[in-house]
């Protein structure tokens, strides 16, 4: 099964955890022996240790670790205790890792939810792992005590009953020899050893395969990583892990940076509140830490916050230094919160973080460290801002503070305000996942006000906005239109001007503008747009969104045509101020407004103003598609010389649509300026013909351009080269002649074709044959005399 999910779909992660997760489901099933399947996810770990990232990898040998642990069975640990530990360090080293790759990355999501089937969920990969270790280290010690009573019970019994049959018969040789066997057994070193000692009586070949599969793994995990496993936890705030890890495998070193956390802890603990204290008051082990590295101190007073500061440039990145970067983060926002550093430390960021959002107006720096120093999910960073924005609104609309934003007076220091949302939302990496924290408010919320739901809206629409979240943008129109029936219902009109003029989405709410007109409220939606464009910085903007619904809504199609038009060339302005040529998103935008000016258009039956709205479209798109030529905006000279230099027809017929040059004699040009190369003018002719027709004035005008410039250098051949600029082909005339027998060929009225050959000169069989299709006397031929012969009959003399 491995083997052809490796062959098949092993490129893809979700199908390579779908792969783990089900081998697990079938080893508990099927009650697998644990050593085997400990040993095939150990295996396919060290096999595949390159190809896979640090995530799977940490998942593939926590699970080893359980099954070889027995805590998945709950049966003895199939495994000696210290490869188990190497394992171990192993794990933390990957778990350690692969949260780093979390917090640079943002991705919270737990990887192993179709794998864990023991564990609960947890809030990190690194919490996830010591619960699962502290687990196993409990299922390790039960196992080891249950044996060890068994042992004591079974050497009570065997003596009780080696008593009885003394005084019955004398014991034999061979029972003696038994008993002693036992009786060595239990004097070991403990129970725990026997339990192994019986494993491997039992699985002897395992055991061999086990020995020789397990080396590389003793040679790899040397005391250069087992530093590193518990610095790194030390780094990542996993204390008691980090204690634990050295207390098991190497009791005997303790590296200096414990020190350094326990004198951070003890000083982060009395620097709440914040004050200067006497060094007199600390611990001995603090004052030897500062003495030691020459921290500096005033008067024999510290500041608790400054020494902590210091100790952060003692110690090495990676080694600690995060957390005590994290333990001063808790120490501001405790001194903010008025809790003692204790009490902050116990609880998680997001709640130390929840509680700083209730104090908006007075906490932001403080906050704002705490999210740089501990990795949060945006989803609940979002939900926690939304929360505290609608604690905040439904303050001030009690206090009867919603309409006035721009003033002093509010619920403070609660969040409210749109502006200090929009600071607070930058703590947030996800701007998606502030928008739906916001929408998901007025989804689930309960007698939440109209006035507070509506202020949700707007803010949740502004960031999906600014995401370019169009999905999002779809649900909420959906969620408002839902939501205008019951507004109309209890004729809560002033709810609906705010929701349309605050979100500025004229074109998917304009059914809110036709209600309000309908129910005579004009003069409020005129009063609300224009308290909105006051407030909005993109003034602009709002004026235009407004100006457009109201021309649909009163049927203003040339108004609505006109301002379309003009926001597109607006937006293409906006794009020759552009710097960089390649982001082409203000062309996109003008496109579109083209064609919505063409729609607006055709419905009038304004043909021609439909036809150029559609060609100025097709310009932009040149604009887009060659970014280096200037196509937008040219004078009429300027567009006629990129006319006549375009050698694509298509090209050249969406600049003469665009610019009005769709004109037989601006045409003449063009195919004259393709006269030299007949390969280029065979197909341009063959597409101009699949699309316009050949105009007779034009046609007349290219055989006098042939005529002339045959007449001008038909003795120059032989200078040619530097009496043009650029000079001419060895064989202009040849090239010259065949482009022009084109055009005639494709010229079907044979009295226009003998016209042009006649004008131009030199095409005598062409003349030749048109006059005979007409069935015409030749103008050069003598008079026709005629004779009266015998009989009467007249016959010619020539």
């Amino acid at each position: 099964m491995v083997a052809e999910w490796m062959e098949f779909l092993w490129d893809v992660p979700e199908e390579r955890v779908a792969l783990w997760g089900h081998c697990q489901r079938l080893f508990i099933r099927y009650s697998f022996p644990p050593l085997q399947a400990g040993q095939f996810f150990l295996k396919h770990a060290e096999t595949l240790e390159k190809d896979l990232p640090a995530k799977e990898l940490h998942e593939l040998l926590l699970l080893s670790l359980q099954w070889l642990g027995g805590v998945i069975t709950v049966s003895s640990p199939v495994y000696p205790l210290y490869l188990l530990r190497e394992i171990e360090t192993r794990v933390w080293l990957l778990a350690v890792e692969s949260e780093a790759q979390m917090k640079s990355t943002g991705d919270f999501s737990l990887f192993n939810s179709n794998l864990d089937t023991v564990s609960g969920s947890c809030s990190s990969i690194i919490d996830k792992t010591a619960s699962i270790i502290t687990k196993m280290d409990n299922h390790i010690t039960a196992m080891r005590n249950k044996t060890t009573e068994k042992l004591d019970l079974r050497d009570n019994t065997q003596e009780g009953v080696a008593q009885r049959q003394k005084r019955r018969v004398k014991a034999s040789p061979s029972r003696r020899s038994a008993i002693e066997t036992v009786d060595r057994n239990t004097d070991s070193e403990d129970g725990f050893s026997n339990m192994n000692a019986r494993v491997d009586l039992q699985l002897p070949d395992e055991n061999v395969k086990l020995e020789v599969s397990l080396s590389r793994w003793e040679e790899r995990v040397g005391p250069e990583e087992l530093e590193r496993a518990v610095l790194s936890l030390l780094e990542f705030g996993q204390i008691s892990a980090a204690k634990q890890l050295q207390h098991k495998l190497s009791p005997t070193h303790v590296p200096s940076e414990f020190f350094l956390v326990n004198a951070a802890l003890k000083l982060a603990a009395v620097s709440t509140p914040w004050s200067e204290i006497p060094i007199s008051i600390l611990d001995d082990e603090v004052r030897s830490v500062i003495q030691s590295y020459n921290i500096p101190m005033e008067k024999h007073l510290i500041d608790p916050l400054q020494v902590l500061e210091s100790l952060t440039t003692i110690f090495t990145e990676g080694r600690g230094r995060g957390l005590c970067r994290r333990i001063i983060a808790v120490v501001k926002a405790a001194n903010v919160l008025g809790l003692s550093f204790s009490e902050a430390f116990a609880k998680q960021p997001i709640e130390v973080l929840q509680l700083l959002s209730l104090k908006a107006q007075e906490s932001f720096e403080e906050a704002k460290l705490l999210v740089q120093m501990h990795s949060m999910p945006s989803a609940s960073i979002a939900r926690i801002l939304a929360e505290s924005f609608l604690k905040g609104l439904l303050a001030a609309h009690r206090g009867g503070y919603i309409d006035s934003q721009q003033e002093e007076e509010g619920p403070a220091p609660l969040l409210w305000r749109f502006s200090d949302f929009l600071k607070w939302a930058e703590l947030c990496p996800s701007e998606p996942e502030i928008g739906h924290a916001l929408m998901r408010l007025v989804i689930t919320g309960q007698e939440i006000p109209h006035t507070c739901e509506v202020e949700l809206l707007i803010l949740s629409h502004h960031f999906y906005k600014s995401s370019a979240c169009l999905d999002g943008v779809d649900v909420l129109v959906a969620l408002a239109a839902n939501k205008v029936d019951s507004y109309v219902t209890e004729g809560d009109f002033s709810c609906l001007a705010r929701l349309i003029t605050g979100v500025g989405n004229f074109y998917g709410l304009n059914f809110i503008l036709g209600i309000l007109i309908e129910n005579g409220q004009l003069d409020l939606l005129l009063q609300k747009y224009s308290a909105a464009a006051d407030a909005n910085s993109s003034a602009a903007e709002s004026v235009r969104g407004f100006r457009m619904a109201v021309y649909n809504h009163f049927d203003m199609k040339h108004e609505a045509a006109a301002l379309l038009e003009s926001r597109a060339e607006q937006s293409s302005e906006l794009w020759f101020r552009r710097y960089d040529k390649d982001q082409n998103e203000d062309l996109l935008e003008s496109m579109l407004l083209y064609i919505q000016a063409a729609e607006v258009h055709s419905s009038i039956d304004a043909g021609n103003k439909t036809r150029r709205g559609c060609a100025l479209a097709s310009l932009v798109s040149l604009q887009i598609r060659m970014p280096d030529f200037q196509w937008l905006n040219r004078t009429e000279t300027n567009a006629r010389r990129a006319l006549v230099e375009q050698s694509q027809f298509q090209e050249a017929l969406i600049v003469a649509e665009a610019y009005n040059l769709n004109q037989p004699s601006e045409w003449a040009l063009v195919l004259w300026n393709q006269m030299l190369n007949p390969e280029i003018i065979e197909e341009f002719v063959a597409e101009f013909v699949a699309v316009l027709p050949l105009q007779p004035t034009m046609l007349i005008e290219l055989a006098r351009f042939y005529r002339a410039e045959m007449a001008a250098r038909g003795d120059q051949s032989q200078f040619s080269v530097w009496l043009t600029g650029g000079g001419l082909p060895a064989e202009w005339a040849k090239y010259l002649a065949r482009s022009f027998r084109c055009l005639l060929k494709r010229t079907r009225d044979l009295r226009l074709r003998l016209q042009m050959a006649t004008i131009a000169t030199g095409f005598t069989d062409v003349t030749d044959s048109c006059v005979k299709a007409l069935d015409r006397v030749p103008e050069n031929a003598g008079p026709l005399m005629l004779r009266r012969g015998h009989g009467g009959a007249y016959l010619p003399l020539m």
